[in-house]
């Protein structure tokens, strides 16, 4: 059984907090949530956060990292975000209630595949190398290569995930746009 210090723990335990959290709101969406813009931005702006924290934890870790891994992540997180918004468009569902209040819900599949690659992300981690949720340098110094090697590939699962939500959020509001610009359907004989 792997031990993990209490830095390890915590950065673990902050993680899956993060990843309920993630879980109740992709079911909630799945069932159908009222619009709020502020909620719609606010969840990709602390995913990017982490990111880039994530990102700068890189640096110190995994001193080959920049420019190249650096470059790298970012490409995958914008790739992501554009091919999502218009997958995460097509899939969101707007619907305006009597007191014209407006909702989405989004196809289970959508919120399920952030999800996925979140929790991926993290088992990764967890299993392979724990001191990479935590920030700061490892008093030991650079792990060794191969442990390097799967950190690059968790900040890339950390950028796809990342992009996905980016790219949720996108197409979410996008899909609202068109919705509120389309002209209302005449019912008279």
């Amino acid at each position: 059984m792997t031990t993990y210090t209490s830095a390890e723990g915590t950065a673990i335990l902050v993680q899956v907090v993060i990843a309920l959290v993630i879980v109740r709101r992709a079911y909630a969406m799945s069932q159908g949530v009222s619009y709020s813009l502020a909620r719609l931005v606010f969840a990709p702006a602390l995913i990017l956060f982490l990111w880039l924290v994530s990102e700068l934890e890189s640096i110190l870790l995994t001193p080959w990292a920049l420019p190249y891994l650096i470059v790298a992540d970012t490409a995958i997180l914008v790739v992501a975000a554009i091919g999502f918004a218009r997958v995460s468009k097509a899939a969101t569902e707007v619907t305006r209630d009597d007191s014209g209040g407006w909702s989405y819900r989004i196809g289970f599949a959508t919120a399920v595949l952030y999800l996925v690659v979140f929790l991926a992300r993290l088992a990764v981690a967890v299993a392979l190398v724990p001191s990479s949720l935590e920030f700061g340098a490892s008093p030991s110094g650079f792990p060794p290569v191969g442990q390097q090697v799967v950190i690059a590939g968790i900040d890339a699962a950390f950028s796809v995930s990342a992009g996905l939500l980016i790219g949720r959020s996108i197409g979410v509001v996008r899909k609202m746009r068109t919705v509120r610009d389309s002209p209302i359907p005449s019912t008279s004989p």
